[in-house]
């Protein structure tokens, strides 16, 4: 294992390398497929990974039985390279579609030996605001956002609440119990903020407290006489209610992803106010430094919290974006200034997590560590989409060979050139398509 992966094994994620990019002439032998070079529909469609339909051999469709010579002759050719041609999106202008298709990227060539190759994805970084809502812990305010839910019925409420897209996750309903700390959601009783129309939501934890998770059960309350509900600003106070039987509390099955990013404390003064950390450099470019913080704003009176969205691929070579909320280990939580929530790790040895796969050296680029962008096993919309993901490392057994990686098959057909390691940990980050980062870009 290279010095740079026993460094990811504490630190999971080092600052981004600046890099330059050097346009090359490329070979005949990597002939791509015809793809649509709009921004919204960012499918990279290669040799290696065919998602057009035709099988195209050159600048001809293959006649019966050519295609899988073509494809061993064309990888040959890429590694002789020491990479595939990529055709990411260059422009550095966000708008929703390019009138002109944009220069390519593309692989150095042998003439370069000691300069690695590099696959920059423009808009690497961007900033996206999410609405944020105000909850009650032991009669104090906290701030919270929501972005998953296990429940598709939840999930349209929310969204609709907010006015911003929360994402179906069916399997957050598999999250053991252990990883699980407790929202109170109001049915009835004092009309107010929250999301059912009346009082703000209770929670039983906040940051920087053991028991706190960001990932919430779902229990209902409602005053068996509504005439005489008060505002009830603890899980103590609910208890208690329930005991003295002027309320019902009913349990689901329902979690929600919803990490607090501002508190203001306990009652007794034990655990004191706070919120996640704010980067000192707002400015954002494709070559921002992953730590420092990942939330740029927070501001209590327009409701909102600006997270920094970091552009990735998902399973099917799609442009996804996500961000980071909070993770199980101390070291990587304090590097990339996110919430330590020990609680979620036990999400790890189950499918209420997914895969996500970053990468140790290779094709350097816009990812975390300063190689190419990393690769979600699942996206929203998919039955086994997560925003827990297991993080893994790939590393080249020969970075030299390395070529460029879009989508589970890509690394599906290359797992004998690449060793994939577990560094046992579970990351909170909430996929976002490009629509939602268009329609809530600061």
């Amino acid at each position: 294992m290279t010095n740079k992966m026993q460094c990811f094994g504490s630190f999971l994620i080092i600052p981004l390398i600046t890099v330059t990019m050097t346009a090359f002439t490329i070979s005949p032998a990597n002939a791509l497929v015809t793809r649509d070079f709009s921004y919204l529909h960012d499918n990279h469609c290669t040799a290696l990974y065919n998602c057009a339909g035709a099988q195209i051999c050159g600048d001809y469709v293959c006649s019966p039985g050519e295609y899988g010579r073509h494809l061993e002759n064309m990888s040959k050719a890429e590694i002789a390279q020491g990479a595939a041609a990529a055709s990411a999106v260059r422009s550095k202008s966000f708008a929703p579609a390019v009138t002109s298709p944009p220069v390519p990227n593309v692989p150095l060539t042998p003439s370069r030996p000691n300069v690695s190759p590099t696959f920059e994805l423009s808009n690497a970084n961007l900033p996206l605001v999410i609405p944020l809502v105000k909850g009650l812990y032991d009669g104090k305010d906290v701030f919270y956002i929501s972005t998953d839910t296990s429940d598709s019925n939840m999930a349209a409420m929310v969204s609709k609440f907010t006015n911003f897209p929360v994402n179906f996750a069916p399997s957050l309903a598999k999250t053991p119990p252990v990883a699980l700390a407790n929202m109170y959601v109001f049915k009835n009783g004092i009309k107010g903020s929250g999301a059912m129309g009346y009082q703000p939501e209770v929670f039983d934890a906040i940051p920087t407290e053991l028991k706190y998770s960001p990932l919430w059960k779902v229990n209902y309350v409602e005053w068996n006489d509504p005439t005489k509900a008060t505002v009830l600003g603890s899980d103590d106070d609910i208890l208690s209610a329930q005991q003295n039987g002027v309320v019902t509390v009913t349990a689901t099955s329902i979690v929600c992803n919803s990490p607090i990013v501002q508190w203001d404390g306990d009652k007794e003064g034990t655990v004191p106010a706070g919120h996640v950390q704010i980067r000192n450099d707002t400015t954002l470019t494709d070559t921002t430094a992953y730590g420092g913080g990942q939330v740029l704003d927070i501001d209590t009176q327009k409701m909102q919290v600006t997270f920094v969205a970091h552009r990735g691929f998902g399973p099917d070579g799609s442009t996804i974006y996500y961000i980071v909320t909070d993770t199980t280990m101390s070291d990587p939580a304090k590097m990339m200034g996110v919430i330590l929530a020990n609680k979620t790790q036990a999400t790890f040895l189950t499918s209420s997590s997914s895969d996500l796969y970053q990468f140790g050296n290779g094709i350097n680029g816009t990812g975390p560590m300063g190689f190419q962008a990393g690769i979600g096993s699942t996206k929203p919309g998919d039955q086994f989409y997560s925003p827990m993901w297991r993080i893994s490392a790939i590393s080249w057994n020969d970075p030299s060979s390395a070529t460029i990686l879009e989508n589970s098959h890509d690394i599906t057909s290359h797992s004998d050139q690449i060793k994939i390691t577990s560094m046992n940990m579970v990351v909170n980050c909430p996929f976002f398509s490009v629509d939602t980062i268009f329609a809530h870009m600061k």
